[in-house]
């Protein structure tokens, strides 16, 4: 049986374990806040965005972008956006998996893999894959400063042609106790799959100035750039709500094993104190 000093030792590492795991759980509920909040606000944008485009087609029927007219996929290009850091159970070791799966299940004969986040870039460094475009500091704090690079490198992969198509792997989040897998294709764009416009009362005539053309040209980068910020956006909030779950398991756990720890000392005492008692009975009988 363990001494009285090796369990209080015990029990005061438990406690310390308990106390970091309680503060990360706080702090992954306020960052889920926020991140909950920014999705809202990236949602309304990109569902007028959306409206804005179909209202566009709708008076061009005949209009055909490249970004809208799907061909032979020769050349895929998968992006994977994985976690910034650990401590979050399952979450980063499901979306490798994940990722792994679509890129092999994949039938382009060629394949371009862009990874955003530290974790999935180790992870395909370790499985040997080599990667097109690594993005390791594109976090939800440097998306003013870095997204822009990223979505116009991939435009530029599209619009060059070296790509005949962009699929996006992501986290992405429904609420703070469910999120789920997601593989979704960026480029080209299918506009039936957009969510359906409300009816309008009014329609008015549109005229264009500059040019059609010119026109999708410039709403096309912006629409890539903000489905990538909101996957990235979903991705943080899901590993958030995977961290708290993760902490609050683990503080769940440490209070368990320092109420087991205190019952195994005050049985230690009570054998002690039964010991001595024993002792002192002997003696004063001999």
């Amino acid at each position: 049986m363990a001494s009285l000093r090796d369990i209080r030792q015990k029990i005061g590492g438990v406690s310390t374990t308990q106390q970091i795991t309680s503060a990360m759980k706080m702090m992954s509920t306020a960052r889920l806040g926020r991140a909950i909040e920014a999705i809202n606000l990236t949602h309304a944008y990109i569902t007028k965005f959306e409206h804005m485009v179909q209202d566009l087609k709708s008076e061009l029927p005949d209009f055909k972008h490249p970004c809208m007219v799907a061909r032979p996929v020769k050349t895929t290009c998968i992006v994977v956006i994985g976690g910034e850091r650990g401590l979050c159970g399952g979450f980063n070791h499901d979306l490798n998996r994940f990722a792994k799966g679509v890129i092999e299940e994949n039938a382009a004969p060629d394949k371009k893999i862009v990874a955003i986040g530290r974790k999935a870039i180790r992870f395909f460094e370790q499985k040997g894959i080599e990667m097109h475009a690594t993005f390791p500091d594109l976090t939800v704090k440097t998306l003013d400063s870095e997204l822009f690079n990223a979505s116009r490198t991939l435009f530029e992969l599209y619009s060059k042609e070296e790509v005949d198509e962009i699929n996006l792997v992501y986290t992405s989040f429904a609420s703070a106790v469910s999120r789920f897998l997601t593989s979704i294709r960026l480029l080209p764009i299918d506009i039936s799959t957009m969510p359906p416009k409300p009816p309008t009362k009014v329609l008015l005539p549109f005229d264009f100035y500059p040019s059609p053309q010119e026109i999708f040209n410039q709403l096309m980068p912006r629409y890539l750039r903000n489905l990538l910020y909101r996957a990235i956006i979903e991705s943080s909030a899901a590993e958030q709500s995977a961290r708290m779950a993760a902490m609050t398991s683990a503080t769940d756990r440490a209070q368990e094993i320092i109420d087991e720890l205190k019952l195994d000392l005050n049985r230690s005492r009570q054998a002690l104190i039964t010991r001595e008692i024993a002792e002192v009975i002997s003696g004063s009988q001999a």
